[in-house]
């Protein structure tokens, strides 16, 4: 992830963990149906990131996390809003 997204496995798992977290199961915009969306805060990557997870024989995995667009950030900041 790092290479492409500047992110790594511990940014993506402290979004996944943010207490606010905004999760989406199943993602809505996966072609597969199979992946689940989080949109989350990193301390570590001091921004919101979005991170995809993705079951397989009853486990849950990572599968890639990027920096939030600007929607993304909105979807994160309205839900924490209320």
């Amino acid at each position: 992830m790092w290479d492409k997204h500047r992110t790594t496995v511990e940014m993506a798992t402290e979004a996944v963990n943010d207490p606010d977290v905004v999760a989406f199961i199943p993602d809505p915009k996966s072609r597969s149906g199979k992946s689940s969306r989080f949109i989350g805060f990193s301390p570590t990557a001091d921004r919101v990131l979005v991170v995809i997870v993705v079951g397989h024989e009853d486990r849950q995995y990572g599968a890639n996390c990027w920096p939030a667009n600007l929607t993304d950030q909105r979807t994160y900041l309205e839900r924490n809003d209320q």
